[in-house]
This record gives structure tokens, C-alpha cells and sequence, in this order.
């Protein structure tokens, strides 16, 4: 009896401790941490070129998501934030709301180390919660064109628990 409890709770207690702090799929790689006060996330997406954006958005649906744009054009690596609050491209914040310590675009791949606020744009990102990973679209005269394939989902991500 002793042995089934042990089993059971080291079971439980393995299922609880793994929690999902990186995603990879495709082009897209990304990990994430808890860290001085603010979700750090490296990002990388290796299949980007000139022209076309990819981003991370948090949040069940495309009704209301805040999203962090990675946009790359002539050359060089923007990064914005914002909120989609329906289909179509999202509307941008007056004021970035991203640290981004390292962005730059070679070749194909983009690597980007950024971090927001823990309350980014009223949301909690500490809280379990959706994430969408979008891996690409085209960006026609300045204006976001429509992301190129279905976004990746991963539910129940608890950035808390990634330091």
C-alpha cells in the first residue's frame, strides 16, 4: 500500500514539476524565463526573410491577444507590441512595451532576446494562459499581410514557474 502512495505521489509530482518554459516547431524556437521583474523570452525563427513578420501571442483566441511582433524589412529587425482584438493585423501600442536587448536578422534567421512587464498590457503573464506562435507572414508597402499558416498554440504555459 505504502509503495502504490510513493508511486502515485512521485507520479504526480513529476506531471506538476514539468512545465513547458520552450517551444519548438518548424521555423520557430523560443524559450523563456522569469527573470529581474519580467518574462525574458529569446526567440528565433529560421526560416524569415526580408519583408515578412512572425510573432508570439498570449491569449486564448484571436479576439483579445497581446502579441509581440517581430517584423523584418530592409534589412533590419523591428519589434512591436499591441493587441488583436479580432482578425486582422493588430493594432500597435502608442509606446512599445518590449526591452529588446538583441534583435538582427542574417540570412534567413532572426534571433531576438526581448523581455516585457509581468503586466503586459493589463495581462498577467505570469498566469497560466495560451500561447500562439505565429511563424510567418508578408509585409506589403509597410502594412502586415496575413500570417502565412495556422498559429501554434500551446496551452497552460506558467511563465512563473520558468526561472
Amino acid at each position: 500500500m505504502f509503495a502504490q502512495i510513493s508511486i502515485l505521489l512521485l507520479a504526480t509530482i513529476g506531471v506538476v514539476s514539468s512545465q513547458t518554459c520552450k517551444f519548438s516547431k518548424n521555423a520557430v524556437k523560443a524559450n523563456w524565463k522569469i527573470q529581474n521583474g519580467a518574462l525574458q523570452i529569446q526567440y528565433q525563427n529560421n526560416r524569415i526573410t526580408n519583408n515578412q513578420w512572425t510573432a508570439i501571442g498570449f491569449g486564448p483566441g484571436m479576439s483579445n491577444l497581446n502579441v509581440i511582433v517581430f517584423m523584418v524589412q530592409n534589412g533590419q529587425v523591428t519589434t512591436r507590441t499591441g493587441r488583436a482584438t479580432g482578425y486582422g493585423p493588430p493594432t500597435f501600442d502608442n509606446q512599445n512595451n518590449v526591452n529588446v536587448q538583441m534583435a538582427n536578422h542574417s540570412g534567413s534567421t532572426l534571433n531576438a532576446l526581448v523581455s516585457v512587464p509581468l503586466n503586459f498590457n493589463g495581462m498577467n503573464v505570469q498566469n497560466c494562459q495560451t500561447w500562439n506562435f505565429v511563424q510567418s507572414g508578408p509585409i506589403n508597402n509597410g502594412q502586415m499581410g496575413v500570417h502565412t499558416s495556422r498559429p501554434d498554440q500551446v496551452n497552460n504555459v506558467c511563465a512563473s514557474q520558468c526561472r
